[in-house]
């Protein structure tokens, strides 16, 4: 059964409610680009050196997440950062289905648009990636997957993070996270980050981010990813890295060696779910530096 119709719904889901407005006014360099999956929310900090790099948000995180990488990354690298569909201001188009190849299709009209470039797409999106690399390969020079594991292992996450499967129940999920958005929001940053610290002021993002209609449809990227064949794990013939947040809960089953064939695992032993938000000064660093930058 197929309930991710819903989230596209201005009647039902969380279609249709965005504040255009507020929303592009939020930071420099926002605007939006329309893709197959919709219209993302996407803002660019251009540079003249550096390398170029394509960030994309894992819900609820929002391009107001960013803001400490980006500052570290000012003037070294010219970044472009978006909301993929289902998160943030990035409202789903109606027939998008949030499965693996529907986001495929819409982060590579992106990326079309504004490689190319290194791609940085954490936890799920680290999957789409994979497979942008191999069919726009002349747009994806490396690939950087945050928090991602293997796709074996997506399973083992899904059964912690739900346990009685009300998420990833259609209808039921796609109508929790309409409802409540905000309550999971929380429960998501308690669980997932490596100290209190972060959790306040990750969750005033999102919250801020819900406040002008902004999206987070959890319930059908679970339930599409379900649906959804496994990617192919042939290496890649780019470099890719796993930076690992040690400290997420949530992965606390997941083996960071065993998400991608030939791909280098960078360990950050104080960070949990989001180390390139938690920790954006090391990341940053370590970035650069795999890139053969210098400072």
């Amino acid at each position: 059964m197929n309930a991710t119709w819903m989230d596209s719904s201005r009647f039902f889901g969380q279609a249709g409610r965005v504040d255009a407005r507020r929303a592009l006014a939020s930071r420099p360099g926002l605007s939006f680009l329309e893709t197959s999956g919709g219209r993302v929310r996407v803002r660019h900090v251009p540079s003249e050196s550096g390398p170029r790099l394509l960030l994309a948000t894992d819900g609820p995180n929002v391009i107001e997440h960013t803001d400490a990488l980006l500052r570290e990354l000012d003037g070294r690298a010219d970044v472009v950062v978006f909301e993929p569909p289902g998160t943030g201001a990035s409202e789903p188009a109606s027939g998008f289905d949030f499965t693996l190849a529907a986001f495929v299709r819409a982060c590579g009209d992106v990326l079309a648009k504004v490689g190319p470039r290194t791609l940085v797409f954490p936890c799920y999106l680290g999957f789409i990636g994979q497979q942008l690399a191999r069919e726009m390969g002349e747009q994806v020079t490396r690939l950087v997957t945050p928090q991602t594991p293997a796709w074996a292992d997506l399973g083992t996450w899904a059964d912690g993070v739900d346990r009685r499967r009300v998420v990833r129940t259609p209808f039921l999920g796609q109508a929790l996270m309409t409802l409540r958005r905000r309550s999971v929001a929380e429960s998501w940053y308690r669980a997932s980050a490596s100290d209190r610290r972060f959790r306040e002021p990750f969750l005033a993002a999102a919250n801020e981010a819900f406040s002008l209609g902004g999206c987070f449809c959890l319930a059908s990227l679970m339930q599409g990813f379900e649906r959804s064949a496994p990617p192919s794990r042939e290496p890649l013939s780019i470099p890719v890295a796993i930076p690992w947040g040690a400290k997420d809960r949530t992965h606390r089953r997941s083996t960071p060696t065993r998400s991608f064939p030939n791909a280098d695992v960078i360990t950050f032993d104080d960070c949990g779910h989001c180390p390139d938000l938690e920790d954006p000064r090391r990341f940053a660093t370590w970035l650069l530096d795999w890139h053969g930058e210098t400072r």
